[in-house]
């Protein structure tokens, strides 16, 4: 698994554990087994960690309310009242190009009256990307209305009350801090903290890297879901390794080197991945594929590119969100073939997830177990 998540969790639990357990009964002291001079095997962390309800309240607040969270990206929100609703660990929250300042913004998807949405919330598929256009912030509930600059409760249909002033500016729309990475992906941070390292601080080294892409000339081509039954560490500590493509994928370690699959972690906030081709005759597609703490993938290639992200729907249930991207092109000809390629994408994607969603409800279960 990836120092960066360890670091991370350690002092997380070090801090709250106390409020879960007593420390006679569990720790949080990972077993380390000495191979080498050189290598040293990392066991998984205990058990509870990845089972506990009240370790997984502790996450959704220390972890995904404190860091900045991928939420969708600028391109498809484009025109006046576009949103975009989403579900990160529980927290129901939307962007909005606001009608009035033609700017993003983001708010949690709560009325302050009655805890009704304020734009539709992907209920069937438990929360995940939602996109659309509403004219107004107008809550599905009772029809309150709120301004789309700031929040401010502009209106309360048919609800004859004079409202005193602190108690009106109680009842706006809770903002959130929003920013936006490489010009298009729009990250969010649920946390009152003002004072906030800038997601373009963290990832700075990264963005140079990003930005050798035309990421602008990339199009929304289509999405894929999947349920798993397992804790989101549990998938996350797969996906950052390579050691298990030799017993898991058969067709991915047909096409790369996986004993020579390499994972470089960025300061504890991003790590690289990188694979060698089998295919020794051709040159190399360039490409970039990277994880960014807690729950995002990019895999970037010259011609289109995949973000996944690991959505926790709770403490035994992860949703893998991928959307697909094409680099648009004048020539028709080559954008049929890059649609075939889109697809074939698709497919390869879908195989390796179904076969990462079996192992991983296994590690679980015997986690549970």
């Amino acid at each position: 698994m990836n120092r960066m998540f360890i670091v991370s969790a350690k002092n997380l639990f070090k801090k709250y554990s106390p409020l879960l357990i007593t420390s006679t009964q569990k720790t949080f002291i990972r077993k380390l087994t000495t191979t080498s001079p050189n290598k040293i095997l990392s066991r998984p962390l205990p058990p509870y960690l990845y089972n506990d309800n009240s370790v997984y309240q502790l996450e959704r607040e220390y972890i995904f309310r404190n860091n900045w969270i991928y939420a969708g990206r600028c391109d498809r929100l484009q025109k006046l009242g576009d949103y975009l609703s989403i579900t990160i660990a529980g927290y129901p929250i939307f962007i909005y190009r606001s009608p009035l300042t033609n700017e993003l913004i983001a708010f949690h998807n709560v009325c302050s009256h009655r805890a009704g949405p304020i734009v539709p919330i992907n209920s069937n598929n438990y929360g995940v990307a939602l996109y659309g256009n509403q004219s107004l912030l107008k809550c599905q509930y009772h029809a309150w209305l709120y301004d789309s600059r700031d929040g401010k409760l502009k209106a309360t249909p048919h609800f004859d009350y004079k409202f005193q002033g602190d108690e009106k500016k109680c009842l706006n729309l809770k903002k959130i801090n929003i920013e936006i990475f490489a010009e298009q992906f729009i990250f969010v941070n649920l946390s009152d903290i003002k004072e906030k390292a800038s997601i373009n601080t963290l990832l700075y080294d990264l963005l140079n890297d990003m930005m050798s892409f035309p990421l602008k000339e990339y199009l929304h081509f289509n999405s894929q879901y999947h349920l798993i039954n397992c804790n989101w560490k549990t998938y996350v500590e797969n996906y950052q390794e390579g050691y298990h493509i030799h017993g898991v994928h058969p067709e991915l370690n047909n096409a790369v080197q996986s004993k020579q699959y390499l994972v470089t972690n960025k300061n504890n906030t991003y790590s690289i991945h990188y694979a060698p081709s089998r295919n020794t005759e051709n040159d190399q597609e360039k490409f970039l594929w990277v994880y960014i703490y807690p729950n995002l993938a990019i895999n970037l290639y010259e011609k289109g590119y995949s973000i996944e992200h690991i959505l926790p729907i709770g403490k035994d249930r992860t949703m893998i969100s991928y959307d697909f991207f094409i680099r648009s092109t004048s020539d028709e000809s080559q954008m049929k073939d890059r649609i075939v390629e889109a697809k074939q994408a698709m497919i390869r994607t879908l195989e390796i997830t179904n076969e990462d969603k079996m192992i991983c409800e296994q590690v679980q279960i015997n986690l549970d177990a």
